[in-house]
């Protein structure tokens, strides 16, 4: 989370600096190198000792405010003329962050690493669950060779344990929402400036976490879409009469403000023949959504896009997107619908996605009776084509 400061001093070997110290060791790629008090039985020497942090008790605190390589110092000794004297007499490569503000930030680091912990958990309990379960189905297959006439009871349970298995992960999602909303909070009002005066490094690392914060909410907002396509009755879902020339459209008109500010031209072309479909029109929205968004993430600034629905044989329309952006490699081709797969590509292009994206278009063509298809050259650029079924009365 603070990876922009590499070298830390500490002000301040109270229970406060003894906390963030033992938050800051937790971090990959963050070193402490200077642990200062007057008080030489402060608790926060101790653990600096341990770790062979340099431990300063002289307040003047010349050989900590002279090293060039200290990017940021934490005063968390609360004292304004402590706070003074450190600002006044820092390197300008340095920079200071008083104890309110660290406060604040390791608060919702410590959140954070909670939910985290908490939602491996969810994954851990449901996976055990899982097994458990498919360890039940195996014993019950073997009784069904016996008991044709159970067949009818069997699906039932079957029905209840993968009702058990969704609400389950409905409800852990749902429990992780309040808390992003506190952090996003909290973020927000660093942010806004109430909680204390913040670096310009340091307003960096709080925009870093907001915007990994609305990531992992999209996360759960697509785990939870995707969880309610997989428990989906099929036979339940509304289908209706629908356009997909207005349904592209639409689509097309929703994410305008993202290609124009990117400098991305989308061009449509659409089905000049009968485009009606049996559908249901949100799912397709989601679906095409997806599939053009994607082409954006991954497409370079100044770029193209080609859209088409093409009218072909077998009473079929043809719905084609095409980038000329990164690509895929061939090696990836047939795993890039699995659930949280993205390729290296992908990472270093957009770091915005949740791979789910295309786990939920593959569900929809799924319920629709089609499939994606995926046509693609490392570099070059990608194009997927769904096909569907026309209405003819």
């Amino acid at each position: 989370m603070i990876s922009g400061s590499n070298i830390i001093g500490i002000v301040g070997a109270g229970t406060g600096g003894e906390a963030i110290l033992a938050n800051l060791l937790e971090i990959p790629g963050i070193k402490v190198k200077y642990m200062c008090d007057i008080n030489i039985d402060a608790p926060g020497f101790q653990l600096a000792k341990e770790n062979h942090i340099q431990c300063i008790t002289d307040m003047d605190l010349k050989i900590l405010l002279e090293d060039e390589d200290v990017d940021l110092i934490f005063e968390l000794t609360g004292k304004d003329k402590v706070f003074d004297y450190l600002q006044n007499n820092k390197l300008t490569s340095c920079n200071i962050m008083g104890s309110a503000a660290a406060r604040v930030m390791f608060h919702m680091i410590d959140t954070q690493q909670k939910i985290t912990t908490e939602l491996k958990a969810y994954k851990l309990e449901l996976a055990e669950r899982v097994v458990e379960r498919t360890d039940e189905l195996e014993t019950v297959n073997k009784e069904l060779q016996q008991q044709v006439y159970s067949f009818q009871l069997l699906t039932e349970k079957l029905q209840d344990i993968n009702d058990e298995k969704t609400k389950y992960l409905v409800n852990a999602t749902h429990q992780l929402k309040a808390p992003f909303a506190a952090i996003q909070s909290y973020v927000d009002i660093l942010l806004a400036g109430y909680a204390d005066n913040l670096s310009d490094k340091v307003v960096g690392i709080v925009e870093k976490i907001k915007i990994r914060c609305e990531l992992l909410s999209r996360s759960i907002r697509e785990m939870l879409e995707l969880a309610n396509l997989n428990s989906c009755v099929e036979e339940n879902i509304k289908m209706e009469y629908s356009c997909l020339n207005v349904i592209v459209d639409s689509v097309i008109d929703m994410v305008s403000s993202i290609s124009e500010h990117r400098n991305i031209d989308i061009s449509f072309t659409p089905c000049t023949g009968n485009c009606m479909t049996k559908c249901n029109p949100d799912q397709i929205k989601s679906l095409v959504q997806i599939l053009i968004e994607n082409a954006l993430n991954y497409s370079n600034d100044n770029g193209s896009i080609e859209i088409s629905l093409v009218e072909g044989p077998s009473t079929r329309t043809t719905l084609t997107v095409t980038d000329h952006g990164i690509g895929i490699a061939p090696k990836n081709l047939k795993i890039i619908f699995k659930e949280y797969f993205r390729t290296n590509e992908a990472v270093k292009k957009s770091t915005n996605g949740t791979g789910l994206g295309l786990s939920i278009a593959k569900r929809i063509a799924q319920i629709h009776r089609t499939d994606i298809l995926v046509d693609s050259t490392l570099g070059e650029g990608s194009s997927f084509k769904v096909s569907f079924s026309l209405a003819r009365d």
